[in-house]
């Protein structure tokens, strides 16, 4: 019985090694784009050069950290101006 469960175990971590190096594994989830844009661009300036920067916020509007957290990332987006983009998703918790 032992050599049984040692066999098992052998062949269930050799199929695992196998698959995982031939990329034999599929993904659960496809990467599907959404049907529509889920958020707002801040003063709608969205830059795409090479050297921006975008940083995306999921703030939720009742909550006392985002709303604690909003004034410093607007200062932080007006100070570097051209080089730092802002997506702003509203995410409300339950």
């Amino acid at each position: 019985m032992a050599a049984l469960h040692t066999l098992l175990a052998f062949f269930f971590f050799f199929s695992f090694v196998i698959l995982n190096h031939s990329g034999g594994f599929v993904n659960a989830q496809a990467l599907i784009p959404p049907a529509r844009f889920n958020g707002f661009v801040y003063k709608n300036r969205l830059s795409t050069s090479m050297d921006s920067i975008i940083i995306e916020a999921f703030l939720d509007p009742v909550c006392p950290d985002s709303r604690d957290s909003w004034p410093p990332l607007k200062r932080a987006v007006d100070y570097y101006g051209s080089h730092v983009s802002l997506v702003v998703h509203p995410f409300a918790l339950p």
